[in-house]
């Protein structure tokens, strides 16, 4: 706690507090997909958790169901804006460079060339505290200028959650008992959303702030005090709705033809998580790929069915507008 202080303290001293959100160059508040936009999900385990649950990509294509858009979800766990996650060889046997990781993360998203990116990271960089913030904030700021000119929506963590065991103080031997685990875990995250949301006020991008708006609910959001769950994924997708001042959708979110749809985009990104995250991944682009070269065309063959699941969702689509 006094270590806790003492960041909060330096930061005020030196005139960097994360709090000032609102730097220059507000975007508009109504955020819209045009016809022929190409969307692309980047961050941790939050978009890579979410493509298994759907919600949030169905809730924009309902928006808009007359426009031809595509998605594709980059999330990878543990990722930061460093690019962590993508550095080394499966089961992470061999480890290069961070820059290599980051690298990876660049040439994929400037190969996918999307239009809009919506960007979720802050959660595994807050670890290294208060005093981590300023580089999460410079991190973040490379990642949005190496990424190019496009469109970027920004999504702030999501805050630690009770009710997962994590709730008791923690007590030193002779000392009263601090603050819990979860209570320090969301001042240290709080400034990680300031960050983001500085960020987006500068760079005059999109802000969407979860942090904030999960913990004003009375429902659980999460599956482990951590990773949104069902439930979770289902709010935020009315968060993300509401902040970003969304048309109404065709369709309720839960209704007959909505679940038809999620059930058919979940397909199409268990399809394209295959194409670029394959199991043998040790043989197409790791520590192995002088072993069996023809490992290395095998991920291209999951475009024709990622093509095809993409026909199925447009014929949905269509059919509702």
């Amino acid at each position: 706690m006094v270590r806790l202080c003492r960041a909060v303290l330096l930061l005020g001293l030196t005139g960097t507090s994360l709090g000032q959100a609102q730097d220059t160059g507000k975007p508009d508040p109504t955020f819209e997909l045009r016809d022929g936009d190409r969307v692309v999900f980047l961050g941790n385990s939050f978009f890579e958790r979410a493509r298994q649950h759907g919600y949030l990509e169905t809730s924009l294509a309902l928006r808009w169901p007359g426009r031809k858009v595509t998605f594709r979800n980059l999330g990878w766990d543990g990722d930061t804006v460093f690019g962590h996650s993508r550095t080394g060889g499966r089961r992470r046997s061999v480890f290069g460079n961070p820059e290599e990781g980051f690298g990876k993360l660049i040439a994929h998203l400037r190969q996918l060339d999307p239009t809009v990116v919506f960007v979720a990271y802050g959660w595994n960089e807050s670890f290294a505290g208060i005093q981590g913030a300023p580089d999460f904030r410079k991190g973040l700021e490379r990642l949005l200028t190496e990424a190019g000119n496009r469109r970027f929506v920004l999504l702030s963590p999501t805050p630690a959650e009770r009710g997962f065991g994590a709730e008791l103080p923690f007590r030193k031997a002779g000392q009263k008992a601090g603050p819990d685990y979860v209570s320090q875990r969301n001042a240290v995250l709080k400034f990680y959303r300031d960050a983001v949301a500085s960020v987006a006020g500068k760079g005059g991008h999109h802000f969407v702030d979860l942090f904030s708006t999960l913990q004003q609910g009375k429902e659980p959001y999460s599956s482990n005090g951590i990773h949104p769950g069902t439930t979770g994924y289902r709010r935020i997708a009315r968060i993300m709705a509401q902040r970003l001042h969304l048309p109404e959708p065709v369709v309720a979110l839960g209704s007959k033809e909505a679940e038809s749809l999620r059930h058919a985009i979940v397909k199409k990104n268990t399809l394209y998580f295959h194409r670029w995250r394959p199991r043998n991944d040790a043989f197409v682009y790791g520590e192995r790929k002088n072993e069996q070269a023809i490992a290395q065309t095998e991920p291209a063959k999951f475009e024709p069915f990622v093509t095809t699941q993409e026909t199925a969702i447009r014929k949905q689509l269509e059919a509702l507008k």
